[in-house]
């Protein structure tokens, strides 16, 4: 069974998705089972971090990236925790986390960008200067 993410949050609410360095346990059957993963503080120290229980896995589709995968709703260190899977390739952990505006938008900049930006704005620019309108 497919359940599809449900996204009742306010357009204000923003997170981004962290890669992670997993350490997992794969079946025969191709089975995978995460066991622990780097985590990256804020110094760019990264911490080992061991997953005490799987309390659930849950087969996902998201509909804003079409990213399918599982939800492992993990325990560590008496904490609620959400860890992704995408079955796509390439196969990849994840993490979700709650982040600001700035930060979503600083993290998901596509390269060029701010390129393009000052471009347009020096084309405004000479279009106002010299009386053209756009």
């Amino acid at each position: 069974m497919v359940t599809r993410i449900n996204n009742n949050r306010n357009q204000n609410d923003y997170s981004i998705r962290i890669p992670l360095d997993m350490f997992q346990f794969t079946e025969a059957s191709g089975k995978t089972w995460p066991v622990a993963f780097k985590w990256p503080d804020i110094d760019g120290v990264t911490t080992d971090v061991t997953i005490d229980k799987i309390i659930s896995v849950t087969n996902l589709v998201e509909q804003k990236s079409g990213t399918v995968g599982d939800r492992y709703e993990c325990e560590i260190e008496g904490k609620i925790v959400y860890i992704y899977y995408t079955k796509l390739t390439p196969r990849k952990w994840f993490k979700i986390v709650p982040c600001s505006e700035v930060e979503y938008k600083s993290y998901y900049k596509l390269p060029g960008e701010s390129q393009m930006l000052m471009v347009a704005e020096q084309e405004h620019k000479y279009n106002s200067q010299s009386g053209k309108t756009d």
